[in-house]
């Protein structure tokens, strides 16, 4: 009965996914885009230079994502989270202390490598694990991180970078990471049953009955013999069309998230004329509509067809891109940040319970960690090819080319078939 009363301990990795998140949403993705201009500056660099950083860094994590699965799954989520944030944190310390291309792109790698794959990786795996039928809602609930990050960062960069060098600010904020981070990690488990629990929080004695998985996948028109996916590995994942499907796709949907999360900072300031106080607001509401996107993506996840909610968010990338393209006012700047916060927000925690869903537990930080390394080849390329055409071009056309990119995306998720459903 005591153990009754007290909260499940898996809705405290949650409060540590989200905090993990908002640490690399807030000073990665949407707020590195505000030194983008001061180092360009301070250096002469192009902007293709620049974005040639971002996209050795996730080259990089790509090739590092099924090698991160290993290890958490040998080492656990804890430490593989913890090293990541003193990487992220002395990433920006050795980029404030740059004083050539080699080194910021040094920098750059250890800052990516940090922010995104270990930190993200392991939480997931660690709420794949912790939770069963609520998967898609506690996932939502820790990726609104997201939106709390690039609420509460971009000011804050904003202020420091309008009142201070660029160099005091990256310094400050690697030392931040790396003592918040650290703390952070402390607090995530890899599975519930050591603690005498299931997953959602069931004691073990109560729970002997606990649906299992079927051990057939639907893949296409043909079923394909499988173990059962509480015991899924690696290979037999590689070998579904479910897999390359979802890893495809959000790849696509990673090329809007990607170009503009580097661009749309110096788009917003260079060609529609916005002060940076005012490019940090229009952050601000586009990470504040992604935290509804989080919370509506998880539950909407675990009432409805998630193949079809994915795909929907992908063409809502697709669109919110050319809205961007076209913007000539505050008001279209508005309508963007609505659609892409939407489909960003809701797409995480839809796409991450799919393959809990279809791959189960067993080994999903590998499985997680090969998935995103595909999905990374549209983080590489996306930032490069807006950076070259805005260097050569236009911004517009780097826009452009990105979203007839994407669109594919919204079909090829449609193409997949539900899994079967629970014995």
């Amino acid at each position: 009965m005591r153990a009754r009363r007290t909260i499940f301990y898996g809705w405290w990795i949650v409060v540590a996914g989200c905090v993990a998140t908002a640490l690399s949403s807030g000073l990665f993705f949407t707020g590195f885009g505000f030194f983008f201009e001061p180092i360009r500056t301070h250096f002469g660099w192009s902007r293709t230079i620049l974005s040639g950083a971002y996209a050795v860094s996730r080259l990089e994590s790509s090739i590092l994502g099924p090698f991160l699965g290993y290890l958490i799954q040998k080492f656990g989520p804890r430490l593989v989270m913890f090293i990541g944030f003193i990487i992220f944190g002395l990433g920006y310390v050795i980029i404030s202390q740059a004083n050539s291309v080699i080194v910021f792109y040094l920098g750059f790698v250890a800052l990516a490598t940090g922010a995104d794959p270990p930190g993200f990786i392991a939480v997931m795996t660690s709420i794949n694990n912790w939770f069963f039928k609520n998967r898609a809602k506690a996932i939502g609930f820790a990726m609104l991180g997201l939106g709390i990050g690039g609420v509460i960062f971009p000011p804050l960069l904003a202020f420091g970078l309008n009142n201070f060098t660029w160099q005091s600010v990256a310094f400050t904020t690697g030392i931040f990471v790396a003592i918040v981070g650290g703390i952070v990690s402390i607090f995530v488990r890899s599975s519930p049953e050591p603690y005498g629990y299931l997953p959602d929080g069931a004691q073990k004695n109560e729970n002997r009955n606990r649906p299992t998985t079927p051990n057939i996948l639907r893949t296409g028109t043909k079923n394909t013999q499988l173990v059962g996916t509480e015991n899924f590995t690696l290979v037999n994942a590689l070998k579904t069309k479910t897999f390359w499907v979802i890893s495809v796709a959000h790849a696509q949907a990673l090329l809007v998230v990607s170009s503009t999360g580097i661009h749309q900072v110096p788009y917003l300031e260079n060609s529609l004329g916005f002060s940076k106080t005012s490019a940090a607001f229009a952050v601000m509401l586009l990470t504040s509509i992604n935290m509804i996107g989080q919370l509506g993506g998880g539950i909407l996840a675990d009432k409805f067809q998630k193949r079809k909610l994915a795909a929907f968010t992908v063409l809502g990338h697709t669109l919110a891109i050319i809205i961007l393209a076209l913007a000539t006012s505050t008001l279209h700047i508005v309508v963007y940040a609505i659609i892409q916060g939407l489909s960003w927000g809701a797409r995480t925690p839809v796409l991450t319970s799919m393959r809990g869903d279809y791959f189960g537990r067993t080994a999903f930080a590998s499985i997680m960690g090969t998935s995103q390394s595909i999905a990374m080849v549209g983080m590489v390329i996306g930032p490069l090819i807006v950076g070259y055409c805005a260097d050569q071009y236009s911004y517009e056309t780097g826009f452009y080319i990105i979203s007839a990119l994407t669109a594919p995306g919204f079909i090829l998720l449609l193409t997949l078939d539900d899994p079967l459903p629970r014995s």
